[in-house]
Formats: structure tokens, sequence, C-alpha cells
């Protein structure tokens, strides 16, 4: 099953984008529901290894083992809805547009699967194509500009990013670049050593999380994307920078992450509140979706750099549950685009009068992306900032007033969007608007209330990188010098 949740979207995708609008369309979804089942059955599915590029120690390797199992299925089921809304909402082009969602999905799967070094890297620039390919050809009127700043910030980021990964084989004498030769090593490296390699990572990971301040290209390009919210979401699923640091920053380089890594949770609290008090300002509905997904990935740093178990595996779960949350909140939007032809939330007002199940649904997921209790968000966010309450609790104070800013800006929105007088009448939901929200709703409502199995997979994983943490500090701290 590792190879199938790669193969099925990348090889339909070769189909789609040759294929006739209707055609398409059923293949794409054909797809996404293939995928979303072979998802199921990734926990305990055999790992796969082939030698890849001999002379150079890289393998083809995939391995499901840990928060794969929980990403790639939420990742799955949201493909589902957003091919379905996308398949009758784009109409130019759409065969393109599937196909480059698909294509993504085939990318960000390799992404949380790869146990190589080179591997992962291949797959994290791979998505990098559909999604500036998805802005550039779909988006709106300035979408060049906000395109040629993500690939500034992007491309930027991954050159310092590649040259630590290529730099930490050799340096560190492992026999190949899969984790398990790697972690093996690299951990002996002297701590200077350790801390270089990790800020070129951690700069290509930081743009893709993002930290402030390398979120500069976040806000144009979910403003600028395809009215439809379809390309958000993609977007959105994207955000992997606290994966990598999770699955390859932190357990290569443990002494670097023991040594710098208060900053970079400093920079996580400082993006999550910043963020949130942003958001409270915003009129325009994109641009307050982008900066409340922002602050969630503030979140998911405080809990990755409080480098503790409880943060790790909190992490990871809200990385896992802001998939539906923030997709869910960009396709509503998409839907309000449809009913009033703007994102300016100031022309809204009094919608619930005239759509009341579609404010009762936006409601619902305007909840999930505050952290209620009893949805997706909460387990994360609880995990991540009491994790970080163990190390640093002045960070975690700080990255916590987000949380008291996300009610306010949460509760501002609908009201500004639902409530009030009613300058004008709009359409109710209809039946397959509905169903584009139904597969959120029930992973929202399962990651909220049975979160222990999703815990149970992360932990495989995080548990074997504290371990690495902990050996740091029973080790004496090289400051010079190699292995």
């Amino acid at each position: 099953m590792t190879l199938a949740v790669i193969l099925i979207p990348f090889l339909v995708a070769l189909l789609v984008i040759f294929s006739p609008r209707g055609m398409a369309y059923a293949l794409a979804l054909l797809s996404t529901f293939a995928t979303f089942i072979c998802s199921l059955f990734l926990a305990g599915s055999s790992p796969l290894s082939r030698q890849w590029i001999p002379g150079f120690g890289s393998y083809f390797e995939l391995s499901s083992v840990g928060a794969a199992s929980v990403l790639i299925p939420v990742a799955a089921l949201v493909m589902i809805p957003t091919v379905y809304y996308a398949g009758y909402k784009v109409v130019e082009r759409t065969s393109g547009l599937l196909a480059l969602l698909l294509a993504m999905q085939a990318g960000l799967n390799g992404i949380f699967l790869a146990k190589d070094l080179l591997l992962f890297y291949v797959f994290w620039e791979a998505t990098l194509i559909p999604s500036v390919l998805m802005l550039g050809i779909w988006g709106r009127e300035e979408r060049r500009q906000a395109a040629l700043k993500y690939l500034i910030y992007a491309v930027a980021g991954s050159f310092l990013m590649l040259i630590s990964i290529l730099a930490i084989k050799p340096l560190s004498g492992a026999v190949s670049y899969r984790i398990t030769d790697l972690m093996a090593t690299t951990p002996n490296l002297a701590t200077a050593t350790q801390i270089w390699l990790f800020i070129g990572m951690a700069i290509g990971m930081a743009v893709k999380l993002p930290l402030w301040p390398l979120h500069g290209w976040l806000i144009d390009f979910n403003e600028q994307n395809h009215v439809s919210g379809v390309a958000d979401v993609a977007g959105t699923l994207y955000k992997v920078g606290g994966f990598g640091f999770f699955a390859w920053a932190l357990p290569l380089l443990p002494a670097a992450a023991q040594s710098i890594g208060l900053l970079f949770l400093i920079l996580s609290a400082i993006t999550a509140l910043y963020a949130a008090l942003i958001a409270t300002t915003q009129t325009h509905l994109k641009r307050f979706l982008a900066y409340t997904s922002l602050a969630h990935m503030g979140i998911v740093g405080v809990g990755v750099f409080g480098l503790n178990i409880a943060g790790l595996n909190g992490a990871v779960f809200l990385l896992a549950a802001q998939m539906l949350s923030t997709g869910g909140l960009f396709l509503i939007s998409g839907m309000l685009y449809e009913r009033k032809g703007d994102f300016d939330m100031t022309a809204y007002g009094g919608l619930s009068k005239s759509a009341p199940a579609l404010a009762a649904l936006s409601l619902f997921i305007l909840f999930t992306s505050i952290g209620v209790p009893g949805l997706a968000n909460f387990p994360g966010e609880f995990m991540s900032l009491m994790g970080a309450f163990q190390t640093y609790p002045w960070v975690a104070a700080l990255a916590t007033l987000s949380v008291i800013a996300a009610g306010v800006y949460g509760v501002n929105a609908y009201q500004r969007l639902f409530q009030g007088e009613q300058k004008e009448a709009i359409r109710e939901i209809r039946s397959a608007e509905f169903l584009v929200l139904v597969p959120l709703l029930a992973g929202i409502l399962w990651l909220g209330l049975f979160p222990s199995q999703s815990f149970e997979h992360i932990d495989e994983q995080s548990s074997l990188l504290t371990q690495q943490l902990e050996q740091v500090d029973a080790t004496p701290v090289k400051l010079a010098g190699g292995n």
C-alpha cells in the first residue's frame, strides 16, 4: 500500500491531463477514492526499499510507520471533496487542474513516506511545481506577482536545504542517505557542524511551515489563487515544514536542535500570536483565512520545538487536523464568493437569515479552527502548548495568547458574514455543496472525539525522536571537530 498511494494519483494524473473534461473528472474522482481506501491500510503495511542511485548511496525507501499513517489518510480524505468541487466549479482547463491536484497528492504522500533524505527532497521539490502552476494559470489578476514571490522564497530556501542535505552524508560518514544509516552517524557530528547543517535545512523547512519572518509569500498566495478555494486547499495540505523538522532535521541533528531550538520556539510563538492578531483586523476573507492558517502553523512549530513527546505528538496531530478545518473554510469561501462575487467581508452580513444551513456548517468548521473541545484541532493545540509549557513556560504562555485571539477572530468573522442586518439574500447550500463538506465534517468529528488511535501511530515515530534528543543531554557536547 505504501507505493500505491503514490502511484495511483500520479499515474491517473497522466491520464487525466490528456482526457476530455467528463472523463478526466470521473478518473480524478475514482483516483481520490482509491487512494483514500489504500491509505486506510497503511498502518502495518510492509516498507519498500530498493537501491535508487547506487553511486550516491540513495535508496527508494518508503515506510508508513509513524506520522505517515495519520497524515496520508487525512490528506486523502480532504482530496475527495476538493477534486469533487473542482470538477464542477473550475470551468477553464479543468483537466489540467485536476491533473495537478492529483500530482500534488502523489508528491505529498511521497514526502510523508520517504525514508531516504534525497528521496524526501525530490518529493519536496516535486510538489512545488503543481502549486505554482495552479496559482500561475488559474489564479486571479495579480497571480504572476504572487507566484514569483512564492518561487523566490521557495527556491532560495530549497537551495540552502539542498546544500545541507548533500553535505550531511560525507560529513557524517554515513553509508547512505537512508534515515537509519544517517541516524547512526549524524548525532556524533560536532555541535557546531550540526548547527550549520540544521540552519540550512531549517530555512527551507521554515518557508514551508511557514514561520515568521519567512511567511511573506503565504498571504498573496492564498489571496490570488482561484476563487473556488480548491488550490488553497492543496496549499493547506502542502504546509509540510513542520513535518520536515519532525521527521528529518530534529532526529538527524539533535545537538543542534537542543542548542538553537529555543530560537525557533520563540519564532513559532511569535508567528502564532502575530498571525492571530492580524487575522482579527482582516476584512478580506481569503487573507483572513491565510492568517488563521499561519497562526495554526505557529502552534505546530511550538509543539515541534518544545522538544518533548507531548508537544511533538500534538504538533503532528494539529498538522493533520488543520487540513480538515482550514481546507473546509477555504471551500466555504469559494461557495460564498459564488453567491456574492466578492471576498470583502464588509459586503456580507445577515446571511444566516437566507442560508441558515450554510451558516450552521460554517460555524461548525469555524469552531474547529479556533480549537473548541471535541473537534479536530483541540487535541493537537492542547498537546502542542502543553509540551511547550513543560520546557519553556514563558514562551508557551506567549503562544497561548494566540488561542484567545483565535476566539476573537472566529466570532468576528462569523458576525460579519452571517449575523446582523441582511444586505442581500443568498441561495441556501445545495445538496452538491453539502456533499463537499460531509467528508470534512466526518473527519473533524473522528479526530476530535477519537484521537487516541492517531496519537498511538504518531507516537511510534516521536518516541524515537525524543530518545535521540535525550541522548544529547546525557552525552558531552562537542564544539569542534568531526565524528
